[in-house]
């Protein structure tokens, strides 16, 4: 069976902002009929909301690859095995944003998030396998990985 879970963006925040810009500026430079300059800006934006990181992993073969993919289409990465890592464990995190303002005030705000990691040789979470936004999802996500890929459950 083949396991596809994206990780993430490959830019985040502003990038993302930008990206909106560049598809507004396309939209305007189409309207006025200069195609170059409107392939340049789709081009970009394209490639602003379309680029990610994921992994898969092909529980038949035992493999698995870190890929980026380019522009939504292109992946690329290379496939290892699952020999190096003696098993799979759940790692709380907190993402936490801070924005100051002016006034030398903070204002905070904590997402908590729970990863799943391959753990190497030296007992460390090493490849994120995915992320999940409960605990209870979690633990069913890293039994079922740990079932599929006949690792065991590590704990932090």
């Amino acid at each position: 069976m083949l396991i596809n879970n994206k990780i993430s963006r490959f830019l985040n925040g502003p990038y993302i902002f930008a990206g909106i810009i560049f598809l507004v500026q396309a939209i305007y430079v189409l309207v006025r009929q200069e195609w170059v300059f409107a392939f340049i800006f789709l081009f970009v934006s394209w490639f602003l909301f379309g680029t990610y990181s994921g992994i898969e992993i092909d529980t038949d073969k035992n493999l698995f690859r870190e890929y980026n993919k380019w522009f939504g289409i292109i992946k690329t990465g290379k496939w290892k095995s699952f020999d190096n890592y003696l098993g799979v464990t759940l790692v709380p995190m907190n993402k936490v944003y801070r924005m100051y303002s002016r006034s030398n005030r903070v204002n905070d705000s904590a997402i908590k998030e729970y990863r799943i990691y391959l753990v190497n040789k030296a007992k460390r979470p090493s490849v994120l396998l995915k992320k999940c936004n409960s605990q209870e999802q979690a633990q069913r996500n890293m039994d079922e990985l740990a079932i599929w890929l006949k690792l065991t459950v590590f704990s932090v």
